[in-house]
């Protein structure tokens, strides 16, 4: 199927990788993670310089980072993707609620706004990533209305 029904499939396609990363990264579960890029993927994250490698990449970057908080919350907004063949680029936004245990036992949930720039290949039956830049915009913090985590 060609034209712009077949873009469209493609574009759900696109959104249902995106989804999925969320709902695994919300759930930690690592291999789900990693099985939404490309084994030969390049991703930065928060700006830093350090280039994760792959899949597997990622996902361990994330269990050192995610493993300090308690629940989290990865709310996707707004996506613009662009599809040309089997690549496409999709900018998402989403708003990331975390977690964590703040002094003396005081629960307290950072609140994040973060870009997602990603380039995703047609990879057999699905969407996969395979350049990810990971821009985070703005942050606030409160104390959590939970008595403890």
């Amino acid at each position: 199927m060609t034209g712009p029904a077949s873009v469209a499939l493609d574009k759900l396609a696109i959104r249902e990788t995106i989804e999925d990363y969320l709902n695994f990264l919300d759930a930690k579960d690592w291999d789900s993670i990693a099985s939404c890029f490309s084994d030969d993927a390049k991703s930065w994250y928060n700006l830093e310089p350090q280039v994760l490698e792959g899949g597997r990449g990622v996902a361990d970057w994330l269990r050192r980072r995610i493993s300090q908080y308690g629940s989290t919350d990865h709310a996707l907004s707004n996506l613009h993707i662009v599809v040309a063949g089997d690549l496409a680029t999709c900018d998402s936004r989403l708003t990331a609620s975390l977690l964590y245990p703040g002094n003396e036992g005081s629960p307290r949930i950072a609140v994040r706004a973060i870009w997602y720039r990603d380039k995703l290949r047609r990879s057999a039956d699905r969407w996969v990533i395979h350049e990810r830049r990971h821009e985070p915009q703005w942050q606030y913090d409160v104390q959590s209305q939970l008595l403890h985590l």
